[in-house]
């Protein structure tokens, strides 16, 4: 004789069957999230920094200690650039507005001036120029986001190379 299957049987009466949300409700709540998470972002992005370090990267065994702000850029630049001692041979940090230019300078021989053109959810456009002394030696069109630097291969110096850091915190 055959069993009845009880997977087959009716359902049990403590199993509420699924009902689709209604479309206004569903598009409200949406709409409420995003609000949400725009205000949030554009109230972290009122109190963005932009930062900027001139490391000098150089192999010496036995290999430097890593100097506390390049913690966690180190292992980006050991990897990219192939060095392994780091030397922080300056840094600068400001906040970043859509102010005319603003001038940063890691050191007396290498600066930036950054130009904030636009700000978007989820990165910033600026203008980067970068000089030598007052030699302009690159400008260039950057998008940054929050902890996305951007490394420059900078010339040899010494006994190694100028790496550059710039990023926004």
């Amino acid at each position: 004789m055959r069993r009845p299957n009880p997977l087959a049987s009716a359902p049990c009466p403590c199993v509420k069957t699924w009902r689709p949300m209604p479309r206004s409700v569903f598009h409200r709540a949406i709409r409420l999230l995003l609000a949400a998470a725009l205000a949030l972002g554009s109230a972290a992005r009122a109190s963005d920094d932009i930062w900027s370090a001139l490391v000098l990267a150089t192999n010496e065994s036995p290999a430097t200690g890593i100097p506390k702000p390049l913690g966690d850029f180190a292992p980006t630049i050991k990897k990219v650039f192939g060095y392994n001692s780091l030397y922080l041979l300056g840094q600068k940090k400001r906040a970043l507005e859509t102010a005319p230019d603003d001038w940063l300078v890691p050191s007396k021989d290498f600066f930036f001036r950054v130009t904030c053109l636009e700000r978007e959810p989820a990165h910033y456009r600026l203008r980067l120029d970068l000089f030598r002394d007052k030699e302009l030696l690159l400008t260039t069109v950057a998008r940054l986001a929050r902890d996305a630097p951007l490394f420059i291969r900078g010339p040899q110096w010494g006994n190694g190379q100028l790496v550059l850091l710039i990023g926004v915190r």
